[in-house]
């Protein structure tokens, strides 16, 4: 299933869209009205499927609430930036930074891919192309945490050279 991740430029907060094959949202991702460090995936009418949450202590870290799954997402650096799931199996490789990754299961099958190649609306998007059904709300959180901690952290080295 190919399915398409735009941030929503048109207000100020950390939003995205998640688009189908023929560029119909089918998701919002919105920023709850009390912190712009928590956001929920949500169909078009409104029901959340996901909750994620941006931490920000000593270092940045994500928290995804899928179903009855709880999952925290620890970036970390070695020769590229890769993200490591906390009490799970999945295992992502790639670049975050550059939007170019895959998530694998534990044995090493890949349940998705994310690409940053395709334009939606004039402005860049995200190919996210997914191979497990089952899993795609964790998947879609999952890039959505890649790609809010691009901003993040591009937000965090701007506020730092200030």
């Amino acid at each position: 299933m190919k399915l398409y991740l735009k941030r929503n430029t048109t207000d100020e907060e950390m939003s995205f869209n998640v688009y189908d094959h023929n560029e119909n949202i089918i998701f919002d991702v919105r920023n709850s009205i009390d912190s712009k460090m928590k956001m929920s995936l949500e169909s078009k009418s409104g029901d959340p499927f996901s909750q994620i949450r941006l931490n920000t202590l000593l270092f940045t870290y994500f928290t995804i609430r899928c179903r009855h799954h709880f999952y925290v997402l620890l970036p970390y650096v070695r020769e590229k930036l890769y993200f490591s799931i906390y009490g799970s199996t999945y295992k992502f490789s790639g670049n975050i930074f550059t939007g170019s990754y895959a998530a694998c299961d534990a044995e090493g099958k890949i349940m998705m891919t994310m690409e940053r190649t395709h334009t939606i609306s004039g402005s860049e998007a995200y190919e996210l192309n997914i191979n497990d059904d089952e899993h795609k709300i964790f998947l879609i959180s999952c890039a959505i945490c890649a790609a809010s901690y691009q901003i993040a952290d591009v937000s965090q080295q701007l506020a730092g050279s200030c």
